[in-house]
């Protein structure tokens, strides 16, 4: 055996091991975690793909399949309800890793078994944290049909132990910044992250839009249906409104039935017209609960940031809000653009956007 060799080795896997962690250390976007990993471990090894088994949410056990083949990643819901099972299996068994024969034959949940085998892993390596299993890594078979070394193995392992750290670091911030019943952002983060919007556009030549929105008779609805019934209309809502913004934009709870978002780089007209989008569809939802299905409107106002109006947070949500005020005052289940100059005129279009 070339002692050599197997000194250099540990060298390389080392130093890909500290570079990784450097990477995903730095990151609090689940997302970008695993697609730099993912990336990492397929380049190495030249394998064909890989999985990772993670819950839905911080509080749905629900799985999740992220797959990647290449620089293609696919995100599938499985057929099966819970990631529990798999979580109890590493829990009791305490593998490290686990090659799929052997996993097929301890492990007794068959319908998860049959989800796993269209990915045909040729190993398993649970992600274990502080608070326990977190999810699963399935790495694929090797392009040049290799097997996988005991180094390999050694080195897939090390890299899942910072991966399953950088996850629960993600998980951490998410309970910290995110509304647990609409998983959005907190007023909190919006406000933050509302000052470093003003503080960037101040600086520079920069624009951005705030929609503000809530529920029409939200409270009247409440009193007829119930608090349970209106706390699965917010949920709901603030799915469709994830749905209608860009990823790059800030959707959060303000308060109660009070939605807002900010719109990076999107002026008014922009901005208007993805206040309508949701608006339209919030109107055309069919919102479920018992003695639904329930049909629920929203108000809104749109504002875009002007430098010489806005230098506090204040001043550009006093605008939004009054926009939201005129939409409910003319009638509800529209949209007002907000101006700083001059008050509310009429102009528009069926359900109308009101221009401020």
């Amino acid at each position: 055996m070339d002692l050599s060799f197997n000194s250099n080795l540990e060298t390389q896997n080392l130093k890909e091991i500290i570079e990784v962690a450097k990477q995903i250390s730095s990151s609090l976007e689940i997302s970008y975690i695993l697609k730099n990993v993912n990336y990492i471990v397929m380049s190495k090894f030249n394998s064909l793909e890989s999985c990772f088994v993670l819950p839905k949410d911080i509080d749905d056990y629900s799985p999740v399949f992220n797959i990647f083949r290449g620089n293609i990643k696919e995100i599938v819901t499985p057929g099966f309800d819970s990631i529990a099972p798999l979580v109890d299996f590493f829990d009791k068994n305490e593998f490290n890793q686990i090659n799929f024969p052997q996993f097929c034959k301890y492990f007794p949940d068959k319908k998860i078994l049959k989800e796993i085998e269209k990915i045909n892993p040729d190993f398993l390596i649970p992600l274990r944290s502080d608070k326990g299993i977190i999810g699963v890594f399935m790495q694929g078979k090797r392009s040049d049909n290799l097997a996988y070394s005991m180094q390999d193995l050694e080195f897939c392992i090390n890299i899942m132990s910072f991966t399953s750290i950088a996850i629960e670091n993600a998980n951490l911030y998410r309970q910290a910044t995110v509304d647990r019943m609409t998983k959005l952002y907190t007023h909190h983060q919006f406000q933050k992250r509302l000052e470093e919007e003003i503080k960037k556009g101040h600086r520079y030549d920069y624009k951005f839009s705030l929609i503000m929105f809530d529920i029409d008779h939200f409270k009247k609805f409440n009193d007829v249906y119930g608090h349970l019934q209106g706390d699965i209309i917010i949920k709901e809502i603030a799915k469709l409104m994830v749905n209608s913004v860009r990823d790059v934009d800030f959707p959060s709870r303000y308060g109660g039935e009070e939605f807002i978002a900010i719109l990076p780089e999107s002026d008014i007209k922009a901005s208007s017209l993805v206040a309508e989008r949701l608006r339209q569809n919030v109107e055309r939802y069919d919102f479920p609960g018992e003695g639904g299905p329930f049909k629920v409107t929203i108000s809104a106002g749109v504002i875009e940031f002007k430098r010489e109006f806005v230098k506090r947070n204040e001043d550009i949500i006093e605008r939004v809000d009054k926009a939201l005020y005129f939409s409910k005052q003319n009638g509800r289940n529209r949209v007002s653009l907000g101006r700083y100059d001059y008050e509310p005129s009429d102009t528009t279009t069926s359900p109308p956007i009101i221009r401020l």
